[in-house]
């Protein structure tokens, strides 16, 4: 069945199209409600691990309740979010179908309120899969970036670069390769004056046997020199934390169903961003959890 990611708007966005399908987020009221929405407001969330069997669970969790409880979270908010962005390995385990079905009913509430949702893939992910149950997600052509899954998200403090870290589904680590990297470094040079936030599922990981982002000193030697490159953030390990490489940002994404240990919270990251930096937000599927609330002011580097 297909299945479209958010309704028809006055102002449509495509959920992950390439440069030339993103438009600038402006301020607007959702139709429907008389909520106002902050252009420079985004929500994040990462491996949300839905599968057909909703009752299932998965590690003590079940996913689709995880979810369903993040987009109420997410609706409530008030300026609602300018988009959502869902950080890959959205299914359980091998991208399959139905995974894909219940995800996109689950998602429904965001996109009954007009929020855009974007979409990155990560190593659950199945691209023929995914594509088919979100048509409006496929980016219009791409030659530049065969097989790959890309997309500029602009707003007025920021652009979004989404990459596609995806190398084999179900197969641990991410590979961008050479051309989407080329492609990275033209779209960053042709926006060399505005922030640029770049999210990909994998980590980095320059170990011998890496579990994250196999090219990561690749794509590092795309964005450090490039001062506009603020932030790298990414999802895989389940866990919720800041670091910092040479003044660039790396922001670990927390999942909203099972931490790889008690002290990782299960959350989602509300973003607000302002000319020279962001404030993140973590926001607890349970708020008597003691990170519940964490909140981070980043200062972009110059």
């Amino acid at each position: 069945m297909t299945i479209r990611p958010m309704p028809m708007t006055r102002r449509r966005f495509l959920a992950g199209s390439l440069a030339a399908g993103a438009g600038l987020l402006l301020p607007r009221l959702l139709r429907g409600a008389d909520v106002p929405v902050d252009p420079d407001r985004f929500a994040l969330l990462s491996d949300v691990h839905i599968w057909e069997d909703r009752e299932k669970p998965v590690h003590g969790v079940l996913p689709a309740a995880s979810l369903a409880r993040a987009c109420r979270q997410i609706v409530a908010l008030a300026p609602r979010p300018a988009a959502v962005i869902l950080c890959g390995d959205n299914p359980q385990l091998k991208g399959l179908p139905g995974d894909y079905a219940v995800l996109a009913d689950l998602l429904r509430p965001i996109r009954a309120c007009g929020i855009p949702i974007h979409f990155v893939l990560g190593n659950h992910d199945q691209r023929e899969n995914f594509h088919a149950a979100f048509p409006d997600a496929e980016p219009p052509g791409g030659p530049e970036v065969p097989g790959k899954h890309v997309a500029i998200v602009e707003s007025p403090h920021a652009n979004w670069f989404l990459l596609d870290s995806l190398n084999q589904t179900n197969v641990t680590p991410g590979l961008l390769g050479p051309a989407q990297l080329d492609w990275l470094a033209r779209s960053l040079d042709a926006r060399p004056g505005t922030p640029a936030l770049v999210v990909a599922h994998h980590p980095p990981d320059c170990g011998e046997k890496p579990s994250g982002l196999v090219d990561t000193d690749a794509l590092f030697g795309v964005l450090q020199p490039r001062k506009q490159v603020k932030a790298y953030i990414y999802g895989h390990s389940h866990a919720w934390a800041i670091s910092h490489f040479d003044g660039i940002h790396e922001i670990n994404l927390p999942t909203i169903v099972w931490g790889f240990g008690k002290k990782h919270p299960r959350g989602w990251v509300d973003v607000r961003l302002r000319p020279d930096g962001a404030r993140l937000v973590l926001n607890t599927l349970d708020g008597a959890f003691a990170r519940h609330a964490d909140t981070a002011d980043l200062k972009w580097r110059p």
